[in-house]
This record gives structure tokens, sequence and C-alpha cells, in this order.
């Protein structure tokens, strides 16, 4: 998979979610912690030495909406 929206729950807001995932509207996101790539790695924290996650703090994306 190229990409994961994790949006649960949406309630009255699910157009707005849709809006963005159709490419109407653009989105920011960033990983507010490590995705390690196996639990064999925890603890795993920013700047230790065998530092190597899947995706390191603040990975992200940033799209452009079509309106």
């Amino acid at each position: 998979m190229d990409a994961l929206v994790a949006a649960w729950l949406p309630g009255s807001e699910g157009q707005g979610v849709a809006d963005v995932l159709f490419g109407d509207y653009g989105f920011t996101g960033k990983l507010p912690r490590t995705w390690f790539k196996s639990v064999d790695q925890l603890p795993m924290n920013v700047g230790d030495a065998h530092y190597d996650p899947l995706f390191p703090f603040g990975f992200g994306l940033t799209t452009k909406g079509t309106k």
C-alpha cells in the first residue's frame, strides 16, 4: 500500500474525510511517534545507537487538493 489514513468514527464529518481521500482537498499528516519494524526493537527512541524504524518520528506527507 502507498498510504494509510486512520479515521475512526468520523461521525458527521465523514464527508470531510471522503473529500480528502478522493483528492478534493489536501492534507498534511505526520507520525507523532516512531513506527518500529518489529516488537523486538522495543524500546526504541530517536537517537538510540540502533535506531532503525520502519517509519521515523515525524515521517509523513503533504498533499494538494484539486479544488
